[in-house]
């Protein structure tokens, strides 16, 4: 650890708390409805306040207050964008889309406080649905320590929610003079069936107490039956550990009897009995507010009943709601109706049973205004007196519709049926009928606000303004009783009358563009497009959703080669209900030819010089694979970027040759111009007359290495610049009569296929040995960055000295002083210097350190939060290792408002700045000061890392093969600096690819990012 480093304090020992930036290129903002100041895990509301303490809700203040220790929720503000989602027409990838872009904002968001609560071992539950974690048992200071990261938006306490109680139950028996009940034919949903629609193709859940699977009104409809497995179909979170759906209550079996229950053997009983149905229970005896999420969360992603294998394809169309607060405008559920919604899931809520208490009755969340709710009337068309009444949430009429709730005659646990009364019978009476307006009028599915306006629009209207509201949209009735076959009568009049496909036209080849063509619609449209792959509406398939083609002309890449391709147009009119209409398919989508160029060979072409294969300009994204040759021969294992020439190679002709292959091209194969081998250069430093030169003495020579390492090496000892006969071995023994004379060697090296090389010493004077010659000492911490100093001792008599530092026996160029920095180039090496003394009358004399190993820069950071300044952290460049982690990092100001920041895993690099009052970080290792030179620069790049341009990475045009993980975008971009600014102004440009990608690295850009792709240089 730096001893000079401060560390910030922290009272929650558990980790650091963090703010947390997004992932580059995911963008946010606040989704619809409306958001509110009110907060609740489940809300789509509220953001972060600067003071942790302000965080914590009243409520939960008061629990703590009273508990000492509590379970509590810790709500972020980080709210996705789900817009994009209502273009997606394929049912699967616009769930995938949603619960994906959902996931992703709550892994950035909840990180930083992930990573506390698992230091300290406190249990918790995190969620994605509502961006928020469950934390078990904890305490004020840890909830305020939690709440100090930004991203953390509010603190409350746990609540509980009830089912909607019926006002009255009674048994009865079959009834033989009505085929279907007063709720069915007050609706029309009869006369639906008679037209052929029964929910068929429709999947309604009960969020609810569970349901009775074995119930004979109820079990062909179970979509487990049909797939002989309860996974995918049947969650409880109130009763962990039941694999099979089962209800211990009631309610949760007499609301789906009511949306999709066949007959009691004379009378039918629900709404929409050819749908499927599936459960989550999310209630016992009372509606915790943590079953309710999670039970939210599954269905927007069912999984198996293990909980594993999430997938969102198999999420309901419509959930029935019929739970809720009493007389509270909570805003609990918020942002899972809106989660719902974007997904394309119609819910639908009772209004609550507190009628008794007159206007501004209605529970939450059916009082809310993202919620569909509903109130009861009874079989003589009465509003039922229970019948909560509005306004609610911001004086929005409440009810929004009303339906049958008095006496609904429905099944129950056991086999049998009872007559229950309350808005929880209404609901299932709205949700049944979107099933069979959904079966009816496909276009409608998963328009979930059109699908309300059609509901609202074929109501019938109740005049009673009594709590406000108008004749036709008050707060008893809402906009009136609900008539589904009134909707599918107004549905059918908004529909166009003539929608012909459109056409595609070109030629469906890889690089080619393909035209789609509309022919008039009545009325006409105006039209958005989106392309497909591996389309087949004829039997239907929906393939593969092209990301970006939405354009009437679309150039086939090389992925869809081999495929077929269709355009889907979805025409929209004033008044009219959006209709989606999809082209035939092309034909086989074939390759086309590669573009390439002839490659060329870089570098100096002679023995031991490293060379590479330039293959110019090709088409963006081919992979490339090399064959180096001589004189047309190939040279065995000579097939990888590089190629240095070998002794054997001079004079003969030096060529390589490159093929490149990319998905949906013909790959070509091109081989560069031919050059001459030439020899090869020895790179040699300069030897040194290493003892001292007086007459009498033995001296010696050292020489250092050469490049490359030569096959002989011979030896020339001269007096005043002549050549010594016989004098040819490594030591010479100086004439006693040759005082004042000059004494140097020289070293030649040779080998085959290289230029021989010869460089000379510099002159010695001859003379009188010094009598005190002492060895030089090193001082200083041997670190990168750091000042080595050197002692030369006392010389006697007293010498002028010269200095030279080496490194691994090499001068380094300009390092001939009594202190050096050390490089980053020198990091693992041995640092010796070399002093030479002169005096007159005396022999010029060298003498040489010990070595000293350089180690790794001594300014490092590990995790954790600290100042920057002179007297702790100094504001420079810092790399760590993150390896598989998401390492977090940020800049923080005295007023700890963030600078900048990133995550990502890989290698990192953060340049912290002189202005910046703080550096944190979480699962980055240690972070150590960054030098040049302290690596080679590489020419690949893993998956995941930052890398500095011209140090850590060498510049040029690199390719990928797209990203790693198969049906994945992967991300790059090119840093103009390290300092990760919220505007992304650090950026010189960044990009999403899913394709093979050539890319050239800018000369304004300082650094490259990847995440997801790897990368290797080609040219």
């Amino acid at each position: 650890m730096h001893p000079r480093t401060r560390r910030l304090p922290r009272t929650l020992a558990s980790a650091t708390v963090l703010a947390l930036l997004a992932v580059p290129a995911t963008a946010v903002a606040a989704p619809e409805p409306v958001p509110t100041p009110e907060a609740h895990p489940g809300n789509a509301a509220g953001t972060g306040s600067a003071d942790p303490a302000d965080k914590i809700s009243s409520a939960a203040a008061k629990v703590f207050d009273a508990r000492g220790t509590t379970d509590y929720w810790l709500r972020f503000a980080e709210e996705p964008d789900l817009s994009a989602a209502d273009s997606i027409t394929v049912w699967s990838e616009r769930g995938r889309y949603v619960v994906d872009t959902l996931t992703e904002a709550a892994e950035s968001s909840q990180a930083r406080a992930i990573a506390a609560l698992e230091e300290s071992g406190t249990e918790y539950t995190s969620y994605w649905a509502t961006n928020a974690i469950l934390v078990e048992d904890g305490t004020l200071e840890q909830a305020t320590e939690l709440a100090a990261d930004v991203q953390v938006a509010e603190v409350l306490p746990t609540t509980q929610h009830s089912v909607e109680e019926p006002e009255s139950t009674s048994a009865v028996a079959p009834s033989a003079a009505e085929t279907s009940t007063y709720g069915i034919r007050s609706i029309n949903a009869d006369d639906m069936w008679d037209l052929g629609f029964t929910g068929e193709g429709i999947v309604v859940a009960g969020l609810d107490t569970g349901v009775s699977r074995s119930h004979p009104a109820l079990s062909a409809q179970y979509r487990g039956t049909a797939t002989g497995s309860n996974s995918y179909n049947w969650f409880d979170a109130a009763r962990a550990g039941s694999s099979t759906p089962r209800d211990d209550h009631g309610h949760g079996t007499h609301t789906m009897g009511t949306m999709v229950g066949t007959d009691n053997g004379s009378t039918n009983i629900g709404v929409a009995p050819g749908a499927q149905w599936i459960a989550a229970n999310g209630c016992a005896d009372a509606c915790r507010d943590s079953w309710l999420v999670a039970s939210g969360q599954w269905l927007l992603a069912p999984t198996r009943t293990d909980g594993t294998g999430a997938d969102p394809a198999r999420r309901p169309h419509v959930v029935n709601n019929s739970w809720g607060m009493s007389r509270t405008d909570d805003p609990f559920m918020e942002d899972v109706i809106a989660a719902w919604e974007a997904a394309g899931i119609f819910s639908t809520w009772s209004n609550g049973n507190d009628g008794e208490f007159g206007c501004e009755s209605s529970g939450s969340p059916g009082a809310r205004q993202a919620s569909y709710s509903v109130g009861a009337y009874s079989s003589a068309g009465s509003i039922a007196a229970f019948s909560s009444r509005g306004p609610g949430q911001k004086g929005v009429v409440k009810p929004d519709i009303s339906a049958p709730g008095v006496n609904v005659l429905s099944a129950v646990p056991g086999g049998g049926y009872e007559q229950w009364s309350g808005t929880s019978m209404a609901a299932p009476h709205v949700s049944g009928a979107v099933a069979l307006l959904w079966d009816a009028v496909p276009s409608l599915l998963g328009d979930v606000q059109r699908t309300r306006a059609i509901l609202d629009g074929a109501a019938h209207d109740v005049n009673n303004t009594a709590c406000g509201g108008t004749a036709d949209d008050n707060n008893v009735w809402g906009e009136g009783k609900l008539d589904v076959l009134a909707a599918y009568q107004l549905a059918q009049s908004q529909s166009f009358t003539e929608t012909p496909a459109p056409a595609i036209s070109g030629t469906a080849k890889v690089g080619t563009a393909l035209t789609a063509t509309v022919p008039a619609w009545t009325p006409a449209a105006t039209f958005a497009y989106q392309w497909r792959r591996d389309s087949n509406p004829a039997d239907g398939v929906p393939g593969t959703m092209i990301s970006g083609a939405t354009g009437s002309t679309y150039t086939p890449t090389g992925r869809d080669a081999g495929t077929v391709l269709t355009v889907t147009v979805t025409g929209t009119a004033d008044g009219y209900l959006p209709a989606p209409v999809t082209s035939a398919p092309t034909a086989v989508v074939q390759k086309t030819a590669i573009k390439a160029t002839n490659p060329s060979i870089s570098g100096t072409v002679r023995v031991g010089s490293s060379l590479r294969a330039l293959s110019n300009s090709w088409t963006s994204g081919t992979r490339f694979t090399y064959q180096w040759k001589v004189n047309g021969a190939a040279i065995s294992g000579a097939t990888a970027f590089t190629f240095t020439p070998r002794p054997s190679d001079r004079g003969k002709k030096l060529t390589v040759t490159v093929t490149g292959t990319r998905r949906g091209y013909d790959g070509a194969t091109r081989t560069s111009a031919a050059k001459t081998v030439g020899y090869g250069v020895y790179t040699q430093g300069r030897p040194r007359v290493v003892g001292s030169p007086a007459p009498g003495a033995t001296v010696k020579i050292v020489a250092p290495p050469s490049l490359p390492s030569a096959a002989t090496t011979t030896y020339r000892w001269m007096v005043d610049g002549r050549a010594i006969s016989g004098a040819t071995k490594s030591s010479y023994r100086i004439p006693s009569s040759w005082k004042g004379r000059a004494i140097s060697v020289s070293v030649t090296r040779k080998g085959t296929g290289y230029t021989t090389k010869t460089v000379a010493s510099t002159g010695r004077t001859i003379g009188a040995r010094f009598t005190s010659i002492p060895k030089p000492k090193i001082t200083g911490i041997t670190r990168v960055g750091s000042t080595l100093r050197v002692n030369p001792g006392t010389w006697r008599p007293g010498a002028y000295r010269t200095y030279q530092w080496y490194s691994n026996g090499r001068p380094i160029a300009g390092a001939t002083g009594t202190t050096y920095k050390i490089a980053g180039a020198h990091l693992g090496k041995k640092i010796t210097v070399v002093v030479t003394g002169r005096a007159s009358g005396r022999a010029t004399t060298d003498t040489s350190s010990d070595a000293v190993t350089v180690y790794r820069p001594y300014d490092t950071m590990p995790a954790g939060w600290w100042y920057v300044g002179a007297d702790s952290v100094p504001a420079a460049t810092y790399v760590a290792q993150a390896g598989s982690n998401d390492c977090i990092w940020e800049r923080v100001s005295a007023a700890e408002n963030v600078l900048g920041g990133d995550i990502g895993s890989g290698q990192r690099i953060a340049t912290a700045k002189s202005t910046d009052d703080s550096f944190r970080s979480v699962d980055c290792g240690t972070w150590v000061r960054h030098y040049p030179g302290m690596v080679t620069p590489r020419t690949t790049v893993p998956a995941d890392g930052v890398y500095i341009l011209g140090d850590q990475l060498e510049r040029g045009t690199y390719v990928t093969s797209g990203p790693v993980a198969a049906g994945e975008m992967c991300y790059y971009a090119f840093i103009k600096e390290f300092t990760g600014l919220e505007s992304r102004a650090h950026l010189v440009s960044q990009r999403m690819v899913d394709e093979p990608t050539t890319i050239t690295m800018p000369s304004t850009a300082k650094g490259f990012e990847t995440g997801g792709c790897r990368w290797y240089r080609v040219s």
